[in-house]
């Protein structure tokens, strides 16, 4: 969605067609950047201010500036859709810390910085065109069991699959470091009594971080109405496909936590298996808040997300 804001919305579909060259649609996306990151460069100039006030060495000042130029290169290449560019901000960023505490941190920073800045000034270079290949006829398979039901869930998860992909690929490494700490956690505790709450309120986040995907389905479903809409089908058709699709994505991470809460004997069969339907509804019920309002999705599904935690909290111990 951020992406989307930054790139231009659907104007870009006229200013494209406007006679500016890519250096000036650059320097124009860098003003967009800028102006979105005031929040990231206002930390970085206090930083930068402490730093030289206690008279720290010059590396440390370029490092700051380092990370605050590689951000804005990552963001640069997300916004343009240039995975090549992967490969050198990760050198970047590694150079920069092999170099640190070492005699040529300063000459390593320079380095990097300079090249960021010039990432950053200089016109893209353009893209390879790809050869059209030569369509082939084939023979139509649909994989669609049960009919129109099978094939509106293949449409919700063919969404999530390849159009979201990355937003799906992040709620799965965020769920993952979620049930990660929360096995730690529980290890730490040594299976005593407040091992359970830990498990609840780790799936709890688990269904609050992919409660997020539910927008990017409702975008992309009010974004085909132009066509869709001119077919016999009910209106929000949609809905439970998309709640099957988020369930089925995060059923494998409340899952996980159950069996784990169940094997370390933190929890009874039952109890395990209540928590596991009660997330699971809350992720369902999280869908609401997140389409109800733009500007306080996140504090509206927080605040549900808490809310529910507590009572089965409360009903389970």
């Amino acid at each position: 969605m951020q992406r989307e804001q930054v790139a231009g919305g659907p104007f870009m579909a006229f200013a494209g067609s406007l006679p500016f060259t890519p250096r000036q649609r650059r320097n124009a996306d860098l003003a967009v950047l800028l102006l979105a990151n005031s929040p990231l460069l206002v930390v970085t100039a206090c930083a930068l201010g402490l730093t030289a006030g206690r008279g720290v060495p010059a590396a440390h000042v370029v490092l700051l500036c380092d990370v605050a130029l590689l951000a804005l290169v990552a963001q640069r290449a997300v916004l343009e859709r240039r995975p090549g560019a992967w490969a050198g901000l990760t050198a970047g960023a590694v150079l920069a810390g092999t170099a640190f505490g070492t005699r040529l941190d300063l000459a390593a920073n320079l380095l990097v910085a300079a090249v960021s800045a010039l990432a950053l000034v200089l016109a893209p270079r353009p893209r390879a065109q790809r050869h059209a290949r030569r369509p082939r006829a084939r023979r139509m398979k649909p994989w669609a069991p049960g009919g129109r039901h099978g094939a509106a869930l293949q449409m919700s998860f063919a969404t999530l699959v390849r159009q979201r992909r990355g937003e799906l690929v992040a709620k799965g490494l965020a769920a993952t470091a979620i049930v990660a700490a929360a096995v730690g956690l529980v290890t730490l505790f040594e299976r005593d009594a407040r091992s359970f709450p830990t498990v609840l309120l780790a799936e709890a986040c688990v269904a609050l971080t992919f409660s997020g995907l539910f927008r990017g389905l409702h975008l992309a479903h009010r974004a085909s109405l132009g066509y869709v809409g001119a077919l016999p089908l009910p209106a929000g058709w949609w809905r439970p496909y998309d709640l099957t699709a988020v369930l089925a994505a995060a059923l494998s991470f409340l899952v996980a936590l159950t069996l784990f809460a169940w094997a370390t004997g933190a929890a009874p069969v039952t109890d395990a298996l209540a928590a596991l339907v009660s997330n699971a509804a809350l992720l369902c019920l999280l869908r609401t808040p997140q389409l109800i309002s733009d500007r306080h999705a996140v504090v509206l599904s927080t605040l549900l997300a808490g809310c529910w935690t507590a009572a089965t909290i409360a009903c389970l111990l």
